[in-house]
């Protein structure tokens, strides 16, 4: 099947569709919509599905099959693939002859292990790189499977020596009888009687664990502290937004009723669920809040952003599931994925070698290629190569926790966008580009620290003033010194664009104008050390990250030939002022842990003429 074409994914909860644009690494679409029929729910205990259903189905693929032809797609050229609800029906043959009367549309019933691979496949297509176990959520059912990455080569910056992927999949997925819809029934069943609900949870828990051992996971993918996990599906990803709603931002009491809190308001900074994370044992305190109340009571007490009544009514179904299967699987960490069936088709479908691109700098190019600011290919690699000699090779790892090895090509490729925007906008508009309000905000590839670093990169390359609320929320979600190295990388670009701002790099090669690194000083290094050890305060990342964090100093040398490209006011008072520019405020200061010696520079910038 070439592209353009159609994915049709005829769920238990509901019905996707997609127009799928090109075959490309960031998996592009020109339009989607769900269609909101249950057909599981519309079986009854009888598993057959309604002519009233049936005629639902019918109409809403005749919508889509004119939305194709709307779009100029050969209506034949359409995937349709159905999942749990199809396969248990008791007329599955006879809807399937409908659709295809009607439509002329073959649906394709994947089994229980095709599911669990293709969802498997769909994480992996939203996400750069998946090392863990992958668990998908629909209403029929609960696919366990296990994706590992492994990185043959990598080269800092480099777009043709990126990390090169050898994907490994369970080839014994498991899915289990423990949907949404499914598990919402049969406690439905259990008449608020705690002994049946006691054994209907000691069920999920031996089906869980026999799951681990048929899936075969890979010792290497368990850390000391457990499991990677992630997680798609409609009922895992409404358990994404609710963390968003009240972990960490109100509390969760048992002694606070919710529909005393504000409804549909949140205060977490980037509301796309791709990307999103929580630790383990948050999503265990999450869970433990909901999974014994009363659907119709939750009904009636949230109001959360992207949760509707229906899904609210399954909460405690899907929390009842996710705790006992805490109880088999120790999670250090848990990513919530877009990612479904239309995903996984497609990454499926891709060349080799359009599977080990980035989906980032893919979906960054394809965005700003019909720009007219967009740098050309001789300008990124000119600034990409004049901005790697002002960094530090210890950012450019691909281990570093601020994944700039990635985020600065694609922050490259972004900066020059919004240069000719009224003054008072430009880090403004800069600063929303991969944030929920921006055209990236659909562009795979990227958590949301890293949606984070990407848009302070692009605020601060603009002068850094961003009159919004939201701003000081995204930098804490870094720590500090994220904010440091973020600030230090916008005020390069800045310069850089500011000495040649309509021929990128051009104008800074005949200027003769030079950033060099210098050694810092061996005892202060070693005394700097010890201070950002003892006052490193919320890293991205992991424990041990004062490792990824040291004194820099750079030098801008100046030739010996003046030059108007860097002597003229606008551009010779934002160099000398870079010193001051990337430090602290000292109210930031003040905030930061007290035993931060205000003296100590995590970057410190001196300019040097001959």
């Amino acid at each position: 099947m070439e592209a353009p074409f159609g994915v049709v994914d005829m769920g238990s909860n509901g019905i996707r569709f997609g127009i799928v644009t090109s075959l490309s690494r960031h998996l592009p679409v020109a339009y989607e919509e769900r269609a909101p029929i249950s057909l599981l729910e519309a079986q009854g205990e009888d598993h057959f599905i309604p002519q009233e259903t049936i005629d639902q189905v019918i109409t809403s693929f005749l919508r889509f099959k004119t939305i194709c032809k709307h779009e100029g797609l050969d209506p034949n050229n359409v995937k349709v693939i159905a999942t749990e609800a199809t396969r248990i029906a008791t007329n599955s043959k006879e809807f399937l002859d409908t659709i295809y009367k009607a439509t002329d549309w073959t649906v394709d019933i994947l089994t229980k292990e095709e599911e669990a691979i293709i969802s498997s496949m769909g994480i992996v297509g939203s996400f750069y790189r998946v090392n863990g176990l992958t668990m998908d959520l629909g209403g029929g059912s609960c696919e366990l499977s296990y994706v590992t990455s492994n990185l043959l080569s990598s080269s800092p910056l480099s777009s043709d020596e990126r990390p090169k992927k050898r994907l490994k999949t369970s080839s014994s997925p498991v899915s289990l009888p423990y949907g949404a819809a499914i598990l919402r029934k049969r406690l439905l069943k259990c008449d608020d009687a705690e002994k049946k609900k006691k054994k209907l949870y000691k069920e999920i828990k031996e089906q869980m664990k026999l799951a681990k051992e048929t899936t075969n996971i890979p010792g290497h993918l368990k850390d000391y502290d457990g499991y990677t996990l992630y997680m798609s599906g409609g009922g895992f990803r409404a358990l994404g937004y609710l963390s968003m709603a009240y972990t960490n931002h109100t509390t969760l009491s048992s002694n606070e009723p919710m529909m005393e809190r504000k409804k549909n308001q949140m205060s977490y900074p980037i509301p796309i669920i791709s990307g999103y994370s929580m630790t383990g044992d948050e999503l265990e305190s999450l869970v433990d809040q909901f999974k014994d109340r009363d659907p119709e009571d939750l009904v009636n007490e949230l109001d959360v952003f992207r949760i509707s009544k229906r899904r609210t009514r399954m909460i405690p179904a899907t929390c009842f599931l996710v705790s006992a299967i805490l109880k088999v699987l120790k999670i250090k960490r848990v990513y919530f994925s877009e990612g479904g069936a239309r995903q996984g088709i497609c990454y499926q479908m891709l060349p080799f070698s359009e599977q080990l691109k980035d989906p980032l700098i893919e979906g960054v190019k394809s965005h700003v290629s019909h720009l007219p600011h967009a740098l050309s290919t001789h300008e990124f690699d000119t600034v990409h190569k004049v901005l790697k000699d002002a960094i530090p090779l210890l950012y450019l790892s691909p281990d570093h926790p601020l994944q700039l090895y990635r985020l600065i090509p694609a922050a490259l490729h972004l900066a020059n966008l919004t240069t000719h925007y009224p003054k008072e906008t430009r880090a403004f508009v800069a600063f929303h580009m991969p944030l929920a309000s921006g055209p990236l905000a659909n562009i795979p590839g990227l958590l949301h620290s890293e949606r984070a670093i990407l848009a302070l990169i692009l605020a601060y390359r603009q002068g850094g003033q961003v009159p919004d609320p939201a701003f000081g929320a995204i930098e804490d979600m870094i720590g500090k010194y994220g904010v440091a190295v973020c600030k230090y990388l916008g005020r390069l670009m800045e310069i850089i664009f500011l000495i040649s701002p309509r021929q990128p790099g051009t104008a800074l090669l005949e200027s003769g104008l030079q950033f060099r690194l210098v050694d810092s000083d061996s005892t202060t290094d070693e005394e700097d050390q010890t201070t950002l050890a003892s006052s490193f305060s919320s890293p991205p990342v992991t424990p041990t990250s004062q490792q990824f964090y040291r004194p820099s100093k750079l030098e801008i040398v100046f030739p010996k030939k003046p030059s108007p490209m860097l002597e003229a006011p606008a551009v010779i008072s934002v160099i000398e002022n870079m010193d001051k520019k990337i430090q602290p405020k000292k109210f930031e200061l003040d905030q930061e842990n007290c035993l931060l010696d205000s003296n100590i520079k995590l970057f410190s910038v001196s300019v040097v003429r001959s």
